[in-house]
């Protein structure tokens, strides 16, 4: 969430299961392994509670109930990505709409869900993945040499838990691209490391959320 939150990645989604709806097994395997489990759920219903407390002109903090997904919506960098890909959003949605519409339509959507594989090409968009890496991803043009996007090369503890999951054309025809989407995921990453370095993580969200 940080990379929406600190920069310029349009929005960020996590989902989780309800231990209700899977396995017993998996959901006590869940539920001692990742201590931080029950605190996306005591937060998340803390939030619900009392984010009237805590407008945004800038950002919109989303829960999907019917997925179980949490999402940052960064509103400029999303506004920017839509208006740069709006013949692909004309193309895959609404021809009408201007880029404010599809913006108030991710933020609080009346009849698309862009967030949920309403169409997944505009999804990775959205998600700030690249265009032509969310064509390829979308049509399965394996050809391409997708692969797994790497934001960091160092073998460290925090490299995996980090790296945004995603995958991009890697058979060298697409680095400019690539290589944009790195330069913007590292200078969030750096803005969330000087952001919270000092802890106090509730009060530095509230503080960056309603700035």
């Amino acid at each position: 969430m940080g990379y929406s939150l600190c920069g310029e990645k349009p929005v960020s989604i996590e989902t989780f299961p309800s231990l209700s709806r899977i396995p017993t097994k998996s959901a006590i395997e869940i539920f001692t392994k990742y201590p931080g489990y029950s605190i996306v759920w005591n937060g998340l219903d803390a939030w619900l509670r009392n984010c009237h407390l805590f407008p945004s002109n800038n950002f919109t903090f989303r829960y999907i109930p019917e997925y179980n997904t949490i999402a940052i919506i960064n509103k400029r960098a999303t506004k920017k990505i839509i208006k740069k890909n709006l013949d692909l959003f004309h193309k895959c949605s609404n021809p009408d709409q201007t880029a404010n519409d599809f913006l108030k339509e991710v933020c609080n959507p009346l009849e698309r869900e862009y967030l949920i594989l309403f169409n997944t090409k505009l999804l990775g968009i959205l998600l700030g993945y690249g265009r032509n890496n969310s064509i390829a991803f979308s049509s399965k043009s394996y050809f391409l040499k997708l692969e797994g996007f790497k934001l960091y090369d160092a073998n460290n503890d925090l490299s995996e838990f980090m790296n945004p999951g995603f995958f991009v054309i890697n058979n060298g025809m697409n680095e400019v691209e690539n290589n944009d989407v790195k330069r913007i995921l590292r200078k969030a990453k750096n803005n969330v490391q000087r952001s919270f370095k000092k802890g106090k993580y509730f009060e530095t969200f509230v503080n960056l959320f309603t700035k």
